[in-house]
């Protein structure tokens, strides 16, 4: 009897090890890999595409995304303090505007292959500049990423007109760039066909490479 014991003991011991070295080959914690990757019970899925998804796990009541062909649960954010106002999913990243503590957005994307996360500024600092506020998102299949931000002044406590500018940015092969900025930019308008970006400034179409 103590000699099955010590043979079901040493299994787990193996078991465990072989996880733990499973987990790390993938860029994960034990606990990350036992969260659940598709739909089911203990997970509340936030947004989602044929092939990924972002969720939260009930159990410790964390946000995670997943690619379905990798099984592996990437971790996010706390559930508790974020909430993600826009969510694109394209090949295998997804990037979302992440609102942090219902204060400020925030430009993050996600290698759902490998785990990392690339994060953003939404729009530059300004003098006075508060609650700095995305409105279009768009992102490649490469993990190449185009936003509209748009700034407010303090003195409007988030509710004025839009401040002194209105900024389009994209992150590429190129880097971080803002290729357009004015108050007449539509906001809502960014969109991405192929690798040209198209938005309105002031009643006039305008584009841009994302490469």
């Amino acid at each position: 009897m103590l000699g099955a014991r010590r043979g079901w003991c040493r299994a787990r011991l193996v078991l465990s090890a072989t996880v733990a070295l499973v987990a790390a080959a993938a860029g994960q914690t034990p606990a990350q890999a036992r969260v659940p990757c598709r739909p089911g019970p203990g997970t509340t899925t936030i947004a989602h595409s044929a092939k990924a998804r972002i969720f939260e796990y009930e159990r410790d009541g964390n946000d995670y995304a997943c690619l379905y062909s990798n099984g592996h649960a990437r971790y996010l954010s706390s559930s508790e303090h974020y909430a993600y106002r826009l969510v694109r999913f394209a090949g295998a990243y997804v990037a979302y505007v992440e609102n942090i503590a219902a204060i400020d957005d925030h430009i993050g994307v996600v290698n759902l292959r490998t785990g990392r996360i690339y994060s953003y500024q939404e729009v530059r600092p300004i003098e006075n500049g508060v609650c700095p506020q995305v409105d279009s998102l768009v992102l490649k299949g490469d993990g190449a990423v185009a936003w509209i931000g748009t700034n407010f002044l303090a003195e409007g406590f988030c509710l004025s007109p839009p401040g002194p500018a209105i900024e389009v940015r994209r992150y590429d092969r190129r880097g971080l760039r803002t290729i357009d900025t004015g108050t007449g930019i539509v906001p809502t308008s960014l969109r991405l066909s192929g690798s040209r970006l198209r938005w309105q400034n002031a009643g006039h179409a305008r584009s841009a490479a994302l490469l």
